[in-house]
């Protein structure tokens, strides 16, 4: 009797052990199998990803305080990456560009187009023969800055005519900004980004067009 009790106390035993071996590989699988999928997914997701900020839209840093006070040094933005050609950009977009005498990107307001011809008067601006009143400035600022820098101008007197393939771009910020005044004209194939929208920091989100 008791050798019938030991015997069937081993066997429930030994059931017991095998039961609960199948279930748990068969919970490791399907663990695996999670694994997997959860792998996949996040590869999918990056490679997504990945097209989105580089053919889509961009991720760009400001650097500097030459688009303040529209833009803040520091801020990061993503901007859009499509529809930059001839035709998809107007005077006043701001734009990010490949510069290579900086050798970096930079963001910058386009103030005119191949063939205008420009001229800053007084504080002034007249494409083309026509007065232009420069509304997305800050008024406000633009007379804090003269009076810091002890300047009558916030954009000094100049001229240009430009070529066919040629754009002219300003930073906000004018007695701050490094542009096609030191820098010359750009081409549209420098453009890799135009308008946008702030994401950090939060306190500073905005579109930017």
């Amino acid at each position: 009797m008791l050798k019938n009790r030991i015997f069937g106390t081993n066997v429930s035993f030994f059931y017991n052990l095998l039961y609960n071996d199948t279930i748990a590989g068969g919970l490791q699988m399907t663990k695996k199998k999670e694994l997997v999928k959860f792998s996949i997914e996040m590869i999918a997701i990056v490679a997504v990803t990945a097209v989105v900020f580089t053919k889509i839209v961009i991720p760009v840093k400001v650097d500097g305080e030459s688009m303040y006070p529209t833009l803040h040094d520091k801020d990061t933005a993503i901007v859009n990456a499509l529809y930059l050609g001839k035709n998809d950009i107007k005077r006043f977009d701001i734009v990010v560009l490949k510069c290579e005498k900086l050798d970096k990107d930079i963001i910058k307001r386009v103030i005119w187009l191949p063939g205008d011809t420009i001229v800053f008067s007084n504080d002034k601006l007249y494409i083309n023969g026509s007065y232009y009143a420069e509304d997305y400035l800050d008024k406000d600022y633009i007379e804090e800055a003269k009076e810091r820098y002890a300047t009558d101008l916030f954009t000094n007197d100049f001229e240009v005519t430009l070529g066919d393939d040629e754009i002219f771009v300003l930073g906000d910020n004018r007695l701050r900004s490094a542009d096609s005044r030191t820098l010359g004209t750009f081409k549209y194939s420098d453009i890799i980004g135009k308008k946008g929208v702030i994401i950090y920091p939060f306190s500073n989100m905005k579109f930017i067009d």
